[in-house]
C-alpha cells in the first residue's frame, strides 16, 4: 500500500503544481477505488462520482464485503449504492467534505465453501437486502486530477439480512478526477 501511495504521489506531481480552482465544479467526474473494513469483515469498492452542481455530487458504487461469521462460516456480500453528496464545507482547495445520503441494495451469502456449522451438505443461505445509508467523506487533493478519499457510512437493511442489520463501512482510497 505504501508503494502504491508513493507512485500515486509521483504521478500526480504532488507539490510540483499549485492547486487550481477546478476542484468541485459542475460536470467534473471521478472514478475511485477504495479498500476498507466493515463491522464484520473487509471490503473493496469501485465508485463513480459526478458533480451535478458546484456543491452537489451523485455517487454510484459497487462493493464486495467478505469475512467470517461465528456459526454461519464465511460470507460474501455484494452491494450497489447510490448516494447524493452535498458539500458540507471545504478547506481551501485541498480538502472537501461531503455528506452522503442515499440507499443501497445487495445480495448476501453465508456458509460459503461449506464453512457453516451445519456442514458441507447444508444449503447455503442467501438473501437480497436493501435500505437507506448515510455517512460522510473527505477528498484530499494531491493535484488537479488525483485525490485521497476517506469514507464512512452506516446503513439499515430491510428484508431480514443474514450478516448485519446495521452495516457500517469505513474506507480509504484513491480517486481520479476528469472532465
Amino acid at each position: 500500500m505504501k508503494n502504491l501511495l508513493l507512485v500515486a504521489l509521483l504521478l500526480a506531481g504532488a507539490g510540483a503544481v499549485p492547486a487550481s480552482a477546478q476542484r468541485h465544479v459542475q460536470h467534473i467526474s471521478s472514478w475511485g477505488a477504495h479498500l476498507g473494513r466493515s463491522e464484520k469483515g473487509d471490503f473493496y469498492e469501485l465508485s463513480y462520482t459526478s458533480m451535478l452542481t458546484n456543491r452537489l455530487a451523485l455517487r454510484a458504487s459497487g462493493l464486495r464485503d467478505a469475512g467470517n461469521l461465528a456459526g454461519r462460516g464465511e460470507y460474501a456480500s455484494y452491494v450497489g449504492r447510490v448516494l447524493l453528496a452535498p458539500q458540507l464545507f471545504h478547506l481551501g482547495e485541498v480538502a472537501y467534505v461531503h455528506l452522503l445520503l442515499g440507499a443501497g441494495a445487495g445480495y448476501e451469502r453465508t456458509g460459503e465453501n461449506g464453512t457453516s456449522e451445519l456442514g458441507a451438505d447444508a444449503k447455503e443461505p442467501q438473501r437480497f437486502t436493501y435500505g437507506p445509508q448515510a455517512g460522510a467523506e473527505v477528498d484530499c487533493f494531491l493535484g488537479n486530477r488525483l485525490s485521497l478519499v476517506a469514507t464512512a457510512t452506516k446503513g439499515y437493511l430491510l428484508n431480514n439480512p443474514l450478516i448485519d442489520q446495521w452495516p457500517g463501512y469505513a474506507s480509504a482510497g484513491l480517486r481520479y478526477h476528469f472532465r
